[in-house]
């Protein structure tokens, strides 16, 4: 599968479990020593707001890629 990053930011992040929305990604860590990607930086949501604080969520933590969505396997440490 290829996903453009024009694509991927524009799939909100969701927990599994919880079902809890955690925002949009706003840019991406990778690995210049392998080129893989080793994670989303989200800007925090709380209600109708952003947080100033991101959010680094490991590219190993993201468990499926919806149409819409990238679904993570837990929350993210704060």
């Amino acid at each position: 599968m290829e996903l453009s990053w024009e694509c991927l930011k524009e799939k909100e992040v969701i927990v599994v479990s919880t079902g809890r929305k955690l925002g949009y990604p706003k840019d991406l860590i990778i690995d210049c020593s392998c080129g893989r990607i080793e994670a989303l930086i989200l800007c925090a949501r709380s209600g109708f707001l952003f947080h100033k604080e991101a959010l680094r969520i490991p590219w190993c933590d993201v468990e499926r890629i919806g149409e819409d969505v990238l679904w993570i396997c837990k929350e993210p440490k704060c």
